[in-house]
């Protein structure tokens, strides 16, 4: 009977011990996987970065890791990109759409939605390509109070339009929007970007003939370049100010810039260089040296039909078939030129089916318009007889309208305004109670440090130094004292913690972790990527919203593992706290306990979001997600996530 009772509990010590490591290592495992993927990617290691992107995606679809898949299906989405893996790239673009939506995260619908229309656009499916990235603008135009990051999206969004509408040849629309993502790169001083929103502009003013605009704005984007070490942005500018000199007939200046750009390619990413070898060659078609011409666009062909998408082909095949011409190899100017228009007729299909469309709705609304304008000729004796009955009737109901939605929307504004004002004096208040206790706990840490400790540390001096007394008694007094002396620092520590106004957040609750962690509770912390910078107020309230779940654990739990994870991704902080304990009903907890108030209360007061998962026997897991773009000291400019 011992036996099997020794037996049972094994089994169950060795199911916990498994679980913890899980709780410890899956979610984890999955951002590391994506993150080494990235990195391996900016090397150049596309096959490694594929495999691991690949484990990452099966492992987040495996633990239903939302957050993960998303990260996975955005990233993994760039990198098929990257490689002219479109059909791929599509269905990593809606599987992001698909989970973003699930998870009710707009940002993340939108860029799932600008993905979407990459893909639609690089297959020549321009209407598709529209109206995804429409819905992305939609969403984009439809936050209220946009933060630099939501402003930062939409020039995106307004930039990759304009890119749009010139591959369809709309240079006036497509100037529009251009200019509008270089507004909004302004509004942001954002320099980056607005050299990424200047190449649209110059794009589409060289394409109108307005080349010495073209000129002023690319020489402008190439000192930008150069002065951000944006070794792309600077090859960008060679690119299109060789082709504005180019169309100048200005061919010497032209060829000098190729060059400059050709000198770049070894520190820039890859597929640039069939812009310049067909650049090159449409200089020396223009200047009729159609055998150098020939040379480079045989090059440059081999890389198009490798990398290029289908709007970016029609030009080099037309410029191709007019070399060909030259050179006399006919037979092989006729293949290009048919290349040519079946591409660019297929575009064209699609614009003169919409125009048709458009027309035969006009149509539609003018014979209608017809239909009634007989029948109003028919009525309008009667009218006439009707309209002096009617004046002072229509007047007044009009006026008694007015007055009710004014009244209607007085009230409606009072009442929102009430509810604004409550809900900013309750933040108000929640603060106060925040800051009082924090003082509090200053300075009674104070008091214990260098009041009560000093005192027993006196103390034990004073036993140590007589001489009179049992030897062992003093030793065992002086223990005891000791004791106290560490366990009043270690209270002092816990109500000041110092090392969050010192030292930083991540540096704090690593130390705190380290403090708590004993034999009978391994607790671990780990920090995930880059932690955005947070003003001294929104560290300390983090601290203590950490600092208050792992002791519910200590006291209530008895679990004997947990982890603190800290994931930092461009403006987001995400908090996991888990424990393998014993768990709780959510909802009677809900409405008695005191501790997720005040856990709710904090984390809404810096405007975040939390969900808690737990149940008796299970463990207890909390994820908080906080936008730290309003309590960062700096508001850096966060990188677009794919």
């Amino acid at each position: 009977m011992i036996l099997t009772v020794r037996i049972l509990l094994f089994c169950l010590f060795m199911l916990s011990l498994a679980k913890g490591q899980d709780i410890k290592s899956d979610t984890l495992h999955v951002l590391q996987l994506i993150e080494a993927a990235r990195e391996k990617q900016q090397q150049g290691l596309s096959d490694a970065a594929e495999h691991d992107f690949r484990q990452a995606g099966k492992l987040a679809e495996q633990l239903k890791f939302d957050r993960g898949l998303l990260m996975y299906a955005g990233h993994y989405c760039v990198l098929l990109y990257s490689q002219v893996r479109y059909e791929e790239a599509m269905k990593m673009a809606q599987l992001q759409l698909e989970v973003s939506k699930r998870m009710n995260d707009k940002q993340r619908m939108g860029y799932a939605y600008n993905n979407i229309s990459l893909q639609y656009q690089a297959q020549g499916k321009l209407r598709q390509a529209a109206a995804s990235l429409m819905k992305a603008l939609e969403i984009s135009s439809g936050i209220e109070n946009p933060s630099s990051r939501d402003l930062s999206d939409r020039r995106k969004y307004y930039n990759n339009l304009s890119s749009l509408l010139l591959d369809m040849n709309d240079l006036e629309k497509g100037k529009d929007y251009a200019l509008k993502a270089l507004e909004v790169a302004k509004q942001l001083q954002d320099t980056l970007a607005t050299g990424w929103s200047l190449v649209n502009v110059l794009v589409a003013e060289a394409m109108a003939g307005e080349l010495a605009d073209a000129e002023k704005h690319g020489l402008q984007l190439l000192e930008i370049g150069q002065s951000q070490k944006d070794i792309e942005m600077e090859l960008k500018a060679y690119i299109n100010l060789s082709d504005i000199y180019r169309r100048q007939k200005r061919y010497p200046l032209a060829l000098k810039t190729y060059q400059s750009a050709l000198d770049l390619l070894g520190k820039a990413p890859p597929g640039n260089e069939v812009y310049i070898l067909s650049g090159i060659s449409s200089v020396y078609k223009d200047m009729a040296q159609y055998a150098q011409a020939n040379t480079y666009f045989d090059r440059a062909l081999a890389l198009a039909e490798l990398e290029l998408a289908k709007p970016q082909l029609i030009e080099l095949y037309l410029s191709g078939a007019e070399i060909k011409e030259g050179m006399g190899n006919h037979r092989e100017a006729l293949r290009l030129r048919k290349q040519y228009e079946q591409i660019n007729d297929s575009l064209r299909n699609q614009e003169t089916h919409h125009t048709i469309q458009e027309l035969e709705v006009k149509y539609q609304a003018s014979e209608k318009e017809k239909a009634l304008a007989a029948r109003d000729l028919e009525i309008a004796e009667q009218r006439s007889k009707l309209e002096r009955m009617n004046k002072w009737i229509i007047m007044a109901v009009a006026l008694v309208a007015i007055l009710t939605v004014l009244l209607i929307a007085g009230r409606l504004i009072n009442q929102q305004k009430r509810k604004t004002a409550a809900s900013e004096q309750a933040n108000r208040l929640l603060e106060a109670q925040l800051k009082g206790e924090e003082t509090e706990r200053a300075r009674t840490a104070r008091e214990l440090h260098d009041g009560v400790a000093s005192i027993l540390s006196a103390a034990k001096l004073h036993i140590n130094a007589g001489k009179g007394g049992d030897a062992a008694s003093n030793a065992l007094i002086g223990e005891l004292i000791e004791t106290a002396v560490q366990e009043v620092r270690n209270i002092s520590h816990n109500l000041a913690p110092e090392t969050v106004l010192n030292e930083g957040f991540a540096q704090a609750v690593q130390e705190f972790c380290r403090r708590v962690n004993h034999p009978g509770l391994q607790l671990e912390c780990y920090v995930v990527g880059e932690l955005p910078a947070l003003d001294k107020n929104t560290e300390l309230i983090l601290y203590r919203i950490i600092q208050e779940a792992v002791t519910n654990t200590i006291k209530h739990a008895e679990a004997t593992e947990s982890i603190v994870q800290l994931v930092g991704d461009g403006s987001r902080l995400s908090i996991t706290i888990e424990d393998n304990g014993t768990g709780f009903d959510l909802q009677q907890v809900k409405q008695t306990g005191i501790g997720l108030q005040n856990l709710s209360s904090r984390i809404h007061l810096l405007r975040g979001s939390h969900e808690i998962h737990s149940a008796p026997g299970e463990g207890t897991s909390i994820y908080i997600d906080i936008d730290t773009a309003q309590h960062s000291r700096t508001s850096p400019e966060m990188p677009y996530l794919g």
